[in-house]
């Protein structure tokens, strides 16, 4: 039987694998979320204090970290797509059986406020995405300064709840404000807000300026009420 004669073999080549798709992240992690990491930040990057960024973004991050004692529970939108709202969140009262939903303007103004900010807010929450709008939620401006009496009358006269908040920053080191002021209309106490109350605390382990001060505080039953505030965390 003749033999078949051998097939030759081709070498081997290498198997030439393709190299690996790179990927590029669109939204790059958040450098800062709470009031001591923005300041950090600001530190390592040499931010000026200055600067309106820094002074826009330090005051958002001193309303979050304040607004905690009235029951907020807020975070910050940040970016140029935050539609004009600063914070957004929940507010949680012992009179209500659920949070109210809510969205926050921070006003870093130090020498003036408008009534024109009440009817910006107005236009901001009828833009806002589905659950901060409506007559469920409420608007939440923030001020340095109290209201004057022509923003008092605008937030009484607004077509939906709006509450208006004096926080002041004390000057510590590391940052911590106080509540100045607190109001709302009647639309927020038609939400079931209508047993809280406003007062007054004197010596309130708070130094502003040369002297100890006072601050606002909420009342539930005729007795100051302040929600449980455990250490602020990064998110």
């Amino acid at each position: 039987m003749p033999l078949l004669p051998l097939l030759r073999r081709s070498p081997l080549h290498p198997l030439k694998r393709k190299p690996p798709l790179r990927t590029t992240s669109t939204t790059a992690p958040p450098t800062h979320t709470t009031l001591p990491t923005f300041l950090a930040h600001a530190r390592a990057t040499a931010l000026s204090p200055t600067s309106t960024i820094y002074t826009g973004t330090y005051y958002e991050y001193l309303c979050l970290s304040t607004l905690r004692r009235l029951g907020f529970t807020l975070s910050r939108t940040g970016g140029r797509s935050d539609a004009g709202i600063d914070l957004l969140g929940t507010w949680s009262l012992p009179c209500l059986p659920y949070p109210l939903r809510v969205l926050v303007q921070c006003k870093a103004h130090a020498d003036r406020v408008s009534p024109e900010w009440v009817r910006e807010l107005e236009g901001v929450k009828a833009g806002a995405r589905e659950g901060w709008r409506g007559e469920g939620a409420v608007g939440v401006l923030c001020g340095k300064v109290p209201a004057t009496k022509g923003v008092r009358e605008a937030v009484r006269r607004a077509r939906t709840g709006v509450v208006w908040v004096c926080v002041e920053d004390c000057g510590e080191e590391g940052g911590r404000g106080v509540v100045r002021q607190v109001l709302w209309n009647e639309r927020v106490g038609a939400l079931g807000v209508e047993g809280m109350g406003v007062g007054v605390r004197y010596g309130a382990g708070v130094r502003v300026g040369a002297g100890w001060g006072k601050e606002s505080v909420l009342l539930w039953n005729g007795m100051p009420w302040e929600p449980e505030v455990g250490e602020e965390k990064e998110v």
